[in-house]
């Protein structure tokens, strides 16, 4: 007996046709049939930065679908290498290395901050990521079980990262799991200052004041870390101040608390490939990542301190998690971010949607506050620049103008309230890292029409 090739069963205009063909009336009946909600559009097909919907509609996407695909759709290179594994081996149980999932590891394990090289990887993406990080955490502090997260914060929509998130009042019909376990502290939006500054020149940091404050005597149980996103992006595109970040690790390391990031739409979307590099060395104890380091197929990962103690076979594993066909996805991405010099085009692209937004807020004061780095960029929408009342319905209008125009922008979270308010009027702009100077300007061209649009709509 040897290994030897299956047969094929299927001719390749069979194989093609299942997934290039589709009738209205397949679309119109798969409706009834899931149990999620789909958008009104079918993409068929997507390269560099374009989509393609089942209409032949094509559309420059500023979201790089979920922030994901960073070095474009359908990367020639990602594809080359992941159908060259495909004719090798496409699964393994979890404890078993692959040469990809060893190459992977060494290679993001070069490019990490500090002492962050230890590494798991799962097949679920950032809210699996997440989970693993809390369950670190508590190993190697096992007298500690609650956790500190920031108002705004998402981690994920499992039970128990739904706890971890802001919760979606009038959303979500259900309680989360863990509620004991967690408990939050407000986030650093300078633009709407939870204590009430109004200039960074009078700021002295009260709300992280207060946050010590409720970490030292108001928590309910011995406090094993406090998750964070870096730079906040469902919840607004909200970049902490740096300044909040070195006496927040400093706090963290006096009291023997793990600090946690979660930058899952952070990584090398800022044109550094950790927030750490952008926050002058400002290191985690642990961080996670998610959807741009797996190339374009589901990755999450988990990265710790070289000095915590790791997991046992129990603690962490997946059925999917190590899946060769992600690992090559994975290593060529890392490898092709660096080949093709993706971190300067991400600084630079960014700078110059940045410089051009900037411009066209003197003229429409409805533009209240422009935040990025590099291509994580969020404009907020207000009715009035005086008193920043959210501007929902504008911010939902113009997305879908230019959705009309062919241009894709992304919505940020809904922020909600049980007495019944609401912010959604943070517009994002995160197109693949690869986009042109071309395509920037035909985003800002296409912004300021459907911004015109939406403002007639008022």
């Amino acid at each position: 007996m040897k290994m030897e090739q299956q047969e094929r069963l299927f001719k390749d205009d069979e194989l093609i046709k299942w997934i290039t063909d589709i009738t209205d009336a397949e679309i119109a009946e798969v409706h009834k049939k899931s149990l999620v909600p789909f958008y009104d559009q079918l993409f068929v097909e997507g390269h560099g930065s374009y989509l393609k919907d089942s209409t032949g509609k094509e559309y420059l996407d500023c979201t790089s679908q979920a922030w994901t695909c960073n070095i474009g759709f359908a990367n020639p290179d990602v594809a080359f290498a992941v159908s060259e594994q495909l004719k090798r081996l496409t699964h393994v149980r979890y404890g078993f290395p692959t040469i990809p999932r060893v190459k992977f590891i060494h290679k993001l394990a070069s490019i990490t901050p500090g002492n962050l090289k230890k590494i798991a990887v799962n097949a679920m993406g950032g809210g699996a990521a997440i989970e693993a990080a809390l369950r670190l955490a508590m190993i190697n502090k096992p007298d500690a079980e609650h956790f500190y997260t920031f108002t705004r914060g998402y981690h994920g929509s499992s039970l128990a990262t739904m706890t971890l998130s802001t919760r979606f009042a009038g959303v979500t019909r259900f309680r989360p799991w863990g509620l004991d376990r967690v408990s939050k502290i407000p986030f650093p939006y300078c633009y709407r200052c939870p204590m009430g500054q109004e200039s960074e020149k009078t700021c002295h940091l009260e709300c992280l004041e207060l946050a010590k404050q409720m970490i030292e005597y108001g928590s309910v149980d011995k406090v094993c870390g406090i998750l964070m996103e870096p730079l906040q992006a469902p919840g607004g595109h909200i970049p902490a101040p740096e300044r909040y970040l070195k006496e927040l690790q400093h706090f963290t390391r006096e009291n023997d608390i793990f600090l946690i990031f979660d930058e899952s739409q952070v990584f090398t979307r800022i044109g550094y490939w950790f927030s750490s590099d952008y926050y002058d060395g400002v290191v985690p104890d642990i961080t996670c990542l998610t959807k741009a380091v797996g190339g374009g197929l589901p990755m999450g990962v988990t990265i710790a301190r070289d000095d915590l103690t790791g997991f046992n076979a129990a603690e962490e594993h997946t059925t999917f998690g190590a899946n060769p066909l992600m690992f090559v996805s994975g290593l060529v991405f890392l490898n092709y971010i660096e080949k093709a010099d993706l971190l300067k085009n991400t600084r630079e692209q960014g700078d110059y949607l940045t410089s051009k937004l900037k411009q066209l807020q003197k003229k429409y004061d409805v533009i209240g506050d422009i935040r990025c780095p590099g291509l994580f960029i969020g404009v907020e929408l207000v009715k009035d620049p005086e008193t920043k009342e959210p501007a929902n319905a504008l911010c939902s209008d113009l997305i879908e103008e230019a959705t009309n125009q062919g241009v894709i922008f992304g919505h940020s979270a809904p922020i909600s309230s049980d007495t019944g308010k609401l912010f959604r009027n943070v517009l994002k702009i995160k197109p693949p890292l690869i986009i042109t100077h071309e395509d920037s300007d035909h985003i800002i061209t296409v912004f300021e029409s459907a911004l015109e649009e939406a403002i007639d709509y008022m």
